[in-house]
């Protein structure tokens, strides 16, 4: 039974923290039989996915759950670490043609769960059309699982930094007029595109898709507020990973880049302010930056180890109740590895319902790229001009703005009731 070091930002919220879901469309009706078969060869695959949580001494550890895991025909999202998910922190359902995958952010990050939805897509395929797909790439039951796999990126030893080589970024960014602390719901708009066509619009202009994107939405949220006295700034979800040596890692492993925009970039040409873009993002992905951003979370994790009781350390981390990033967060899972069955999914997203502010949900697959607008306040102006700056780039769809829920969470209080004599000696790292 091992501490969770990663993933503690996401355990001490005071009301625990809603799902993360990963929804995929297939073409076809999913059979849950297949479906279910799948996900228990998945699991088999990735052990430390279907562990439970367990809080002793107010220090969280994932332990074994020998309940079984189950795909459920359902259009709810259910609760994560209830006695309905057999105290899992990833839950899988299915309705239609979706397949939903639901996972607690403490567990792991989306890169992460990453993997273990494409084995399971693999072998559902592999089943449902009776046809042995190209397995390049798709981690299978019966391998080795290497331990680098469950890697903690997050020891308590500071990594070894070179100050001066840490390039200062401008991250104060703008606050939106709408955004508050504690919003009365989650609204959402996904926004479809032909992946090649963006991507082909990215690279014309030098950018990735992401940068495209960034660039898009900066300029739309500064035409909307053109009263704006700080730079408009994206906070870009950025992987960590491979400058800290940790590749296969599934734990949580992620950081921010900051991307300013203001209204001098809205006369600079595309090619210019995605070159900008380029190097700033180089700049906080060199080792040193990396590392001193890591060893800001190292320093906060610590602190949160001085701490001997619950509620000591839910204070500690109060501040990220309600948090907004300012002025809004772009984050790109990737795209779903889908080798020569891809022409049976018609698309996938992902989403949350803990959004404040304004975040954007990047994710391809079967050749579409969906882009989900996340919001804390019912004001459709910034998803609608976004949707009309991507008009030009291969549009495929766009929904009206609504109200999203996930599944709630029950880890925070089902952690501190499981039976002592049922679990192993806590093993802190």
């Amino acid at each position: 039974m091992k501490q969770i070091r990663s993933g503690q930002s996401f355990l001490y919220r005071t009301n625990g923290y809603d799902s993360t879901v990963v929804e995929i469309r297939m073409r076809d009706k999913v059979t849950g039989s297949y479906l279910q078969v799948a996900l228990t060869n998945a699991a088999r695959r990735f052990p430390y996915l279907t562990q439970k949580l367990v809080e002793k001494g107010g220090a969280y550890y994932l332990h074994r759950d020998d309940n079984s895991i189950v795909a459920v025909k359902t259009d709810k999202f259910r609760t994560l670490g209830s006695m309905a998910t057999g105290y899992h922190l990833l839950d899988v359902t299915y309705t239609g043609n979706c397949i939903r995958v639901a996972f607690h952010h403490g567990l792991c990050d989306g890169r992460g769960v990453m993997p273990f939805i494409e084995a399971i897509l693999y072998d559902y395929c592999c089943q449902k059309y009776h046809k042995k797909f190209s397995s390049e790439g798709i981690r299978l039951p019966g391998e080795p699982i290497p331990e680098e796999e469950t890697a903690e990126p997050f020891s308590r030893e500071f990594y070894e930094v070179d100050e001066q080589a840490v390039q200062p970024v401008e991250h104060d960014g703008f606050a939106l007029p709408e955004s508050t602390s504690t919003p009365d719901a989650c609204y959402h708009s996904e926004i479809l595109l032909d992946e090649d066509t963006f991507v082909h619009a990215a690279k014309a202009a030098g950018a990735t898709p992401t940068l495209l994107a960034a660039m898009l939405l900066s300029r739309c949220v500064l035409e909307l507020n053109p009263q704006a006295e700080k730079p408009v700034v994206c906070n870009l979800a950025m992987d960590l990973r491979s400058a800290i040596g940790k590749e296969l890692t599934h734990r949580n492993c992620v950081g921010t880049a900051y991307l300013p925009y203001t209204a001098e970039d809205m006369k600079t040409a595309p090619e210019e302010l995605a070159r900008r873009y380029r190097k700033l993002l180089a700049a906080q992905r060199e080792p040193n930056a990396v590392k001193a951003a890591l060893n800001k979370q190292i320093g906060l994790f610590n602190k949160l180890d001085e701490l001997h009781t619950l509620e000591e350390k839910r204070q500690l981390m109060s501040f990220f109740n309600g948090m907004v990033n300012n002025t809004y967060v772009i984050s790109y899972m990737g795209r779903l590895r889908l080798n020569d069955y891809a022409q049976y999914v018609e698309s996938a997203r992902f989403f949350s319902d803990t959004i404040c502010g304004l975040t954007v949900n990047m994710m391809a697959a079967a050749g579409k790229l969906s882009l989900e607008v996340l919001q804390g306040f019912p004001e459709a102006k910034y998803a609608q001009a976004f949707r009309q700056a991507l008009a030009p780039y291969g549009l495929i769809s766009a929904s009206a703005l609504e109200v999203i829920t996930t599944g709630k969470d029950r880890s925070f209080v089902t952690a501190s009731r499981q039976a002592e004599r049922y679990y192993a000696k806590p093993e802190s790292i």
